[in-house]
């Protein structure tokens, strides 16, 4: 059986304190992101440097890991391709 270490679980209790994860976004973040997009104020389709069709998701994954296409930093998948 693996041992846990000894957390103060009294302290944070009683203390009052409110432990919160970093992980994840907001509903409101994913809307000033896509508002960002649609203004076309900054030149975002030039992060992108592969674009890769629907039928080469594969490859996509692996290039991006360093193990298909030489220099993709970015790739996008058009499923329409």
């Amino acid at each position: 059986m693996e041992k846990f270490p000894d957390f103060p679980l009294a302290k944070v209790t009683t203390k009052y304190i409110t432990i919160k994860s970093a992980r994840g976004h907001s509903y409101k973040a994913c809307e000033l992101a896509l508002a960002q997009l649609a203004s076309h104020r900054f030149p975002l389709e030039r992060v992108t440097t592969h674009r890769f069709g629907l039928k080469d998701v594969d490859l996509a994954i692996r290039s991006v890991g360093g193990h298909g296409v030489k220099d993709v930093i970015h790739a996008s998948l058009m499923p329409w391709q």
